[in-house]
């Protein structure tokens, strides 16, 4: 059986998505390819040629662009047997089913995956615990793995991908995970219908030995994809340490809870240490009402004490945002700004930040409070998600505007002072009438930019 996997997003990275059940697949003697269509070309002699074709959507993006994927697939090879994998694929499985897919697997989906193509193969399996298809339904796959190094020697190469913007240089960049799922249950965050709380680690020399592997290719700097890094505090911890002993000029960046940041402050002057430089948090609102609804785990207040720990530590914050939900005020998203520029984030967030609308897609925690019923409206099963409104027109009429405006600067590579303004004057002509032009911003937040990756980066 001749197995392809293809990714057609991953933020950037080599995609894990297809690294990583690629080697579980070739562990058990069965033979693979893989394609990242966000850097490689569609390849139709390949997918002509498969018996199976696996689709990795681990996030929204890579689900609408895959069910795009998979009707070329059919269109090329109307034989082959399509599998939708990930995160998404958990999310969405039924209407999959319905139009595109052949199978479903979601959560940890290694095992599964293999033990599928072993089915397909002729070859006896205990059990398809963790697939979905047509006939069967079985639930996603949760249980704990014994995680095999990626297979990244498929993969394009580093230099294909995001890179690590220092301000005077370029830096190649690897992604590895220690940590899968989360411990922690914010209601907005598709991991958490999924996963319930659960975390699931991975082995310790698998990822040191992942990480050895991307310095062999080049990598200077290492971003751990984790939900949270410290969720598993110590696990984490102790990979960066051993990390640090063994390649003391690589730098990193972790996501990191603004919760997690001020319970383990001691910490984070380790991570400094280590060789961290920068820690995105999905700080997501300053609203603290909204971030009760999110049952976020931080105020307002806790971002400020958060910024002041980081700063000390001598690491750049960087927060993501949810600028539009259905309570969120025209005045919160001027208080967004003020804040950004009071505390000197203007250059620690993605202009496509202010722009983010909340997604809530099937099986959203956020279905279940009160507080979403007046806004919902049906579900867009082709946008795999639920429309919602706010009440006041306007706030859906600003996200709309600012989405066009941050599209059209990342297009002309705008400086991100000069979006930023525009965007604050375009806000201030939606709440009050009139047009309004911001004034000058002061200079760079500590007299510089600070690192960053060159693909902005989502929760």
């Amino acid at each position: 059986m001749k197995t392809l996997l293809i990714s057609v997003y991953e933020l950037g990275h080599q995609p894990l998505g297809l690294a990583s059940p690629a080697a579980h697949i070739l562990d058990r003697d069965l033979p693979v390819e893989c394609l990242d269509l966000s850097v490689q070309p569609f390849d139709e002699g390949a997918v002509r040629a498969a018996d199976f074709v696996g689709i990795s959507i681990p996030m929204h993006t890579a689900i609408r662009l895959g069910v795009k994927l998979a009707e070329r697939v059919r269109n090329v090879n109307e034989r082959c047997h399509i599998c939708f994998y990930g995160l998404y694929a958990s999310l969405n499985g039924d209407y999959l089913l319905r139009t595109h897919a052949d199978s479903v697997v979601g959560a940890e989906f290694e095992e599964p995956l293999v033990n599928l193509l072993l089915y397909l193969s002729g070859r006896p399996v205990d059990s398809l615990f963790g697939v979905q298809t047509r006939s069967s339904s079985s639930p996603p796959f949760l249980g704990r793995q014994d995680f095999l190094p990626p297979s990244r020697h498929l993969l394009p190469p580093l230099e294909h991908y995001a890179r690590l913007d220092t301000g005077t240089e370029l830096k190649l960049v690897g992604g590895v995970e220690t940590s899968r799922g989360c411990a922690h249950q914010c209601l907005h965050c598709p991991i958490t219908p999924v996963y319930g709380g659960r975390l699931r680690t991975v082995n310790e020399e698998v990822v040191l030995t992942d990480i050895r592997n991307l310095v062999a290719m080049g990598a200077q700097h290492i971003t751990f994809r984790d939900p949270d890094f410290l969720n598993g505090v110590k696990h984490s911890m102790r990979i960066a340490r051993r990390m640090h002993e063994e390649f003391s000029h690589l730098t990193f960046d972790a996501t990191i809870k603004i919760e997690h940041i001020l319970e383990h402050r001691t910490l984070i002057p380790k991570l400094r240490e280590y060789g961290c430089i920068f820690i995105p948090s999905a700080v997501e609102s300053l609203n603290d009402e909204v971030l009760r609804y999110y049952e976020k785990g931080h105020t307002k207040a806790d971002v400020v004490e958060a910024l002041e720990i980081t700063r000390a530590a001598g690491l750049a914050l960087r927060p993501s945002l949810v600028s539009f939900s259905p309570w969120n005020t025209l005045e919160d998203y001027l208080e967004v700004l003020d804040f950004v520029e009071e505390h000197g984030l203007i250059y620690n967030v993605d202009p496509v930040q202010y722009a983010i609308r909340l997604l809530v897609p099937p099986g959203s925690s956020l279905l279940n409070i009160p507080q979403m019923i007046p806004h919902i409206r049906e579900l867009d099963e082709q946008n795999f998600s639920y429309v919602w409104e706010h009440t006041e027109p306007r706030v859906d009429l600003l996200q709309r505007q600012v989405s066009r405006m941050v599209e059209e600067a990342a297009h002309s590579h705008e400086e991100e002072q000069v979006t930023f303004q525009r965007i604050r004057g375009l806000a201030l002509s939606v709440l009050h009438g009139g047009t309004f032009t911001s004034p000058e911003v002061s200079g760079t937040p500590q007299g510089r930019r600070p690192p960053r990756l060159t693909e902005s980066w989502f929760c």
